[in-house]
C-alpha cells in the first residue's frame, strides 16, 4: 500500500549549482534561410562571369564522335559557351596541387566555390560540367616560354589574354636582354605587339627565332569539373506551411590552362 505524498507548498531552494536553462520556450526554425545565404554570398564574395557550357556539334557521325580539330567555332576544344551573366561566388578552400612544365606553372589542383541560386536580375542560376567562371576583379601572375616568329601584324599571343607584364627577357650565353612593354612592345587586343625594330632575333635559315619568357598578369579562369551535390535544398517555414527551396550550390573548380586558342605556326 502506498502513501499519498503532499504537494510542495512553497518552491524549493536552488542549490549551489543550479542555474537558469539556456534552452528558448519555442524552438526557433533550424532550417537554413536561402535568402540569408545568398545574400551572404553576393557580399562576401567576388566577381565572376558565367557561361553555360554545351557540346560543338562540328562532327561528321557520332559512329566515330570524331571532332574537328581545327574547328574555327571552338577552336578545336569541343565545347561551345553562351547565356553569359554576372554573378558572385565565394571560395571556401584552395588546392596548392601544381605541375611545372618548361611553358610555365600548368595549374592542376581544384578549389571549391559557392555560388547563389540566382542571378541579380532574379533568374535562376544553375551550374554543369565545364561551364566557365571567369574572374573580373582580380589577376594572378603567370610565365611562359615563347619563340619569336615574325607575323604580318607583329602579334604573338599567351596561354591566357595579357593585362599587363612584368617582365619579359631574351637570354643568351652572352648577354641577358629585356623588352620594356611601351618601347619594345605593346599589349593589344591581350596579345604582345612587337614595334618593328625591336623584336627578338629571327634566323630565316633555320626559320627559328630567339625565345624569351613572358612574366605577366592576367584575369584567372576557371571550368567546372562537377557540382558537390545533385540537388542541394532545405525547407523553409511560412509560419503556417513548410516549403522546398534551392540552396546555393557548392561546385568544384579547376583552372582552365589554355583559354586562347593554340597558337598556329605560319
Amino acid at each position: 500500500m502506498t502513501q499519498d505524498i503532499d504537494k510542495p507548498d512553497a518552491p524549493t531552494p536552488a542549490s549551489a549549482g543550479s542555474f537558469n536553462s539556456f534552452m528558448p520556450l519555442v524552438l526557433p526554425d533550424p532550417s537554413i534561410k536561402r535568402d540569408s545565404f545568398n545574400e551572404l554570398i553576393n557580399n562576401r564574395g567576388i566577381r565572376f562571369l558565367h557561361s553555360k557550357s554545351y557540346p560543338c556539334s562540328n562532327i561528321k557521325t557520332l559512329d566515330d564522335n570524331a571532332h574537328d580539330m581545327l574547328c574555327p567555332h571552338c577552336d578545336g576544344s569541343g565545347i561551345l559557351y553562351y547565356d553569359r551573366r554576372e554573378i558572385f561566388g565565394l571560395f571556401s578552400s584552395n588546392s596548392i596541387d601544381r605541375q611545372f612544365e618548361k611553358n610555365g606553372v600548368w595549374e592542376m589542383g581544384t578549389v571549391v566555390v559557392t555560388l547563389p541560386t540566382e542571378y541579380a536580375d532574379g533568374t535562376e542560376a544553375d551550374f554543369s560540367m565545364f561551364d566557365r567562371l571567369e574572374v573580373q576583379d582580380f589577376t594572378v601572375r603567370l610565365w611562359e616560354l615563347k619563340e619569336y616568329e615574325p607575323r604580318e601584324d607583329n602579334k604573338q599571343q599567351l596561354r591566357y589574354p595579357i593585362i599587363k607584364t612584368s617582365r619579359v627577357e631574351a637570354v643568351t650565353h652572352e648577354a641577358r636582354r629585356e623588352f620594356i612593354e611601351g618601347t619594345d612592345f605593346t599589349i593589344e587586343d591581350g596579345k604582345i605587339k612587337w614595334v618593328p625594330g625591336m623584336t627578338p632575333n629571327y634566323n630565316p635559315l633555320t626559320e627559328h627565332g630567339q625565345v624569351y619568357s613572358v612574366n605577366y598578369y592576367c584575369k584567372p579562369i576557371y571550368v567546372v569539373l562537377n557540382p558537390l551535390r545533385e540537388l542541394r535544398v532545405t525547407q523553409e517555414s511560412d509560419g503556417l506551411n513548410k516549403h522546398v527551396r534551392r540552396l546555393p550550390q557548392q561546385v568544384v573548380l579547376r583552372r582552365d590552362f589554355y583559354v586562347n586558342a593554340p597558337e598556329k605556326i605560319k
